[in-house]
């Protein structure tokens, strides 16, 4: 007897089975049948929740890139946050969260820099409205210089990810170096 699954169980299985199959085959060279087999499911049911591999790979993109960012973003919308402890939590966060990361084997592969590049825009999208809220609390309360919220909260997104991005130094090294540029920066 065939044992059903909750549509979304399976439906998340499909994406998690897909970005492994993304991860070691390479994107362009998987097929649907290649998740399906892998998935042990029938190809049809792959379709079936996803209209071709690309509507799969833009829901796992979105899904993941969601959270990724909640955890900063939760952070940020605590706007009466003073700012060094800010950082500080902000610090921890990145600590704990790196390896949780799902699908981190396929978006930090080596080739796989645009599909990265896909991940930064839309964890951008996720985390820039709070963190330009929490900018301008900043501002609000004087712990900060006023400037525009807009384009600073959009320096310092670009220039963190540059520099979590980059294949040298740790995690807490990173982390120091991001620190120590806020301080300059936000002074």
């Amino acid at each position: 007897m065939r044992v059903s699954k909750d549509p979304e169980i399976r439906k998340q299985e499909i994406l998690d089975v897909a970005m492994r199959v993304f991860a070691e085959k390479g994107y362009e060279t998987t097929t649907m049948k290649d998740i399906a087999k892998e998935a042990g499911v029938v190809a049809g049911l792959c379709y079936h929740y996803f209209q071709n591999k690309h509507a799969l790979y833009q829901e796992a993109l979105t899904q993941y890139a969601k959270a990724c960012s909640k955890p900063f973003a939760d952070v940020f919308k605590q706007t009466g946050l003073p700012l060094a402890e800010c950082i500080k939590i902000l610090e921890t966060t990145s600590e704990n969260e790196a390896e949780n990361y799902k699908y981190r084997d396929f978006f930090d592969k080596d080739g796989n820099e645009l599909f990265h590049a896909q991940l930064e825009v839309y964890m951008s999208k996720e985390i820039f409205p709070h963190l330009e809220a929490y900018i301008k609390s900043l501002m609000t309360r004087g712990e900060i210089e006023k400037q525009d919220a807009h384009m600073l909260s959009r320096f310092i997104w670009g220039g963190q990810m540059a520099v979590t991005n980059n294949a040298a130094g740790s995690v807490k090294e990173k982390n120091l170096f991001i620190r120590q540029m806020l301080t300059l920066i936000l002074k």
